[in-house]
């Protein structure tokens, strides 16, 4: 047979607390030189793919 203590009546010792200030959580608003280079590596591949797509559609139009 396995005792199951039962919960105390008390209030619990440890409470949560909402912090006043800000969570310190990295840089914030503030993108330094990396996401710079990857949202302008991004956009270079999206331009690029762009760009290759409209000049195979142009190829294909003249041919046929």
């Amino acid at each position: 047979m396995t005792i199951t203590p039962s919960p105390s009546e008390s209030e619990p010792t440890r409470k949560s607390q909402t912090p006043k200030a800000g969570a310190d959580t990295g840089a914030g608003g503030t993108m330094g030189p990396d996401g710079r280079l990857f949202i302008l590596t991004g956009g270079a591949l999206i331009v690029a793919a762009a760009g290759g797509g409209l000049l195979m559609r142009r190829r294909n139009a003249a041919r046929g």
